[in-house]
């Protein structure tokens, strides 16, 4: 008697998803060519983390482009004098191989963006 009780509410319960499946499909828009996101009923345009990633990536380069095309004048005019400085004596000490020294120097000026850029491109020999 268990038995059949168990077999017959196995089968309702796979019946039952069978016929569901296709309706929640349905109702939350499941058609095709739609992302994931937008199926879950997620907000279109939205960007996804790795988008973001991209994003900030490619804003850091073009900034650095431009960075790297400025006068000194131009750089202390923007930045303003004590930054400038202050890459100038970080850059010296990643040329002469103190990544460390560089990247201390950058963080107790409260340069977090310059420490990090240290560590990026600053290797230990």
């Amino acid at each position: 008697m268990r038995f059949s009780l168990l077999v017959a509410a196995t089968l309702c319960t796979a019946a039952s998803l069978a016929i569901a499946t296709p309706s929640l499909a349905q109702s939350r828009g499941g058609g095709v060519g739609q992302s994931a996101q937008q199926a879950s009923g997620g907000a279109i345009g939205r960007m996804s983390s790795d988008d973001q990633l991209r994003r900030r990536e490619g804003d850091e380069y073009r900034a650095s482009v431009e960075a790297q095309q400025m006068t000194p004048e131009e750089a202390e005019e923007r930045y303003g004098a004590e930054r400038v400085a202050l890459a100038e004596r970080v850059q010296a000490l990643m040329d002469a191989g103190q990544c460390a020294e560089a990247r201390r120097v950058a963080s107790e000026a409260g340069e977090r963006a310059m420490a990090l850029r240290v560590r990026q491109t600053c290797r230990r020999r």
